[in-house]
């Protein structure tokens, strides 16, 4: 039976119509918050009414008087990700635990032939699991070496057609930047144009890093492409790869949105040197997607003993800079990221440890809703009336209790149904 805030006009099943009462809502994801009232982790009680075809048709402050029963969170945002190396740990394991080791996992594993189905069992195992978390949009980055543009651009063709409607999908091409000088760029060039994907180098700061900052930024001009690159993800302290995009954006007028995932380094610079570079990334309408739990796990580990340093990017100095920035879970499961279940939520609990990122958590949910949904470029992230009935509720009095597990129920709705659901058994 479903507790008493939810009133049914049907069977006891959660079906349109019904009305949830005295919910608790997150601040930000309501995009006008006048008459509700607060309280100190930036949720409020509301009422939810969902009409018979799935729509939330009224989304207002609740003058019920009692306590609220259920948290309802907005449609969630994966801004980045890799599900094309989704769930490969116990087959490629990395053996010394750090970005070296895993990179020769994913080699060793790639040299035995990916086959068309094994990418799409795995593929579509995760986006089985984010649309169960409620993710509503999701980018991925495909891993686009001139060896392996198949199967998995074949597999993302295909799902994305299966799962349109569902989740909004993209993809980036993501190789080494030095790999698009010549013939192969060009190719990766059309390969994105012809399937609406971004344009991901990963940047390394060794060999001629400005000559391919460069390079990407041609493509992307000549193909139309925006650019998502991973950058900075190491512990230099110089933030070069940042720099490096910095000055030619200055050179070069580039319309495109650019996004800067990881930037590690970027929190070993000096307070000052961070807040200079956070205003040159905010006057190039520059956003960034932070990584804290891949980061976490793999920076640092090349001294003995415990870790110095821990590589989380320096998101509430960017923030104050008026820099988008969203937390993605970045790999699951696999040869980088030992754990993850493409859950947005859990990301978040994780990135509000690591990245130190200040309460209230009703705030802080924007990073992985309304906030993530702007950086990747589509419209989401909201509760709003007129839209579909798509959230997630937990049977839970507490947010952060939620989040720790402190729940009775976990439903995840769309357009008012339920399409996923985890009951957990809490001992008196």
């Amino acid at each position: 039976m479903w507790p008493r805030g939810i009133l049914r006009d049907m069977s006891d099943d959660l079906a349109p119509p019904f009305r949830l009462c005295r919910v608790r809502v997150p601040r930000a994801a309501l995009r006008d918050a006048s008459g509700f009232r607060f309280d100190g982790d930036a949720f409020a009680p509301a009422d939810l009414v969902v009409d018979e075809n799935g729509i939330l048709g009224r989304l207002v402050p609740s003058d019920v008087e009692s306590a609220c029963e259920w948290i309802a969170f907005p449609p969630l945002v994966e801004p980045h990700t890799h599900i094309d190396k989704a769930f490969l740990r116990a087959r490629a394991p990395n053996l010394t635990h750090d970005f070296q080791g895993a990179r020769a996992a994913i080699e060793q594993d790639r040299a035995g032939g990916w086959t068309h189905a094994d990418a799409q069992a795995r593929m579509q195992r995760a986006l089985k699991l984010a649309y169960s978390h409620g993710v509503s949009a999701l980018r991925t980055h495909i891993d686009s070496q001139p060896d392996r543009l198949r199967p998995c651009w074949e597999v993302w063709r295909e799902l994305r057609a299966e799962w349109q409607g569902r989740i909004e999908l993209q993809a980036v091409v993501s190789l080494g930047s030095a790999k698009l000088h010549g013939a192969h760029g060009e190719v990766l060039g059309r390969l994105a144009a012809d399937h609406g994907a971004l344009l991901g180098p990963v940047f390394y700061v060794d060999g001629d890093l400005a000559a391919n900052v460069a390079r990407t930024f041609e493509l992307a001009e000549r193909f139309g492409l925006d650019v998502d690159a991973h950058i900075d993800e190491n512990s230099h302290g110089h933030a070069e790869g940042l720099r490096a995009v910095l000055d030619q954006l200055d050179r070069r007028p580039f319309r495109g949105r650019v996004t800067l995932s990881h930037l590690c380094s970027l929190s070993r610079c000096e307070p000052s040197e961070i807040e200079a570079l956070a205003r040159r990334m905010a006057a190039h309408g520059i956003a960034v997607i932070a990584l804290p739990v891949a980061n976490l796990h793999l920076q640092d580990r090349d001294r003995a003993g415990a870790p110095y340093w821990r590589g989380v990017t320096a998101v509430s100095a960017l923030a104050r800079a008026d820099v988008d920035v969203a937390v993605g879970g970045d790999n699951s499961q696999d040869m980088f990221v030992p754990w993850g279940a493409l859950d947005p939520l859990a990301v978040l609990r994780d990135a509000m440890l690591a990245a130190q990122l200040d309460q209230p958590l009703g705030d802080a949910v924007a990073r992985v809703a309304a906030l993530a949904a702007r950086v990747i470029g589509v419209d989401g992230g909201w509760l709003r009336a007129g839209r579909p009935a798509d959230l997630t509720l937990y049977a839970a009095a507490d947010p952060c209790g939620a989040l720790s597990g402190d729940f009775a129920r976990r439903v995840t709705l769309r357009g008012g149904r339920v399409v996923a659901e985890r009951r957990v058994a809490i001992a008196s």
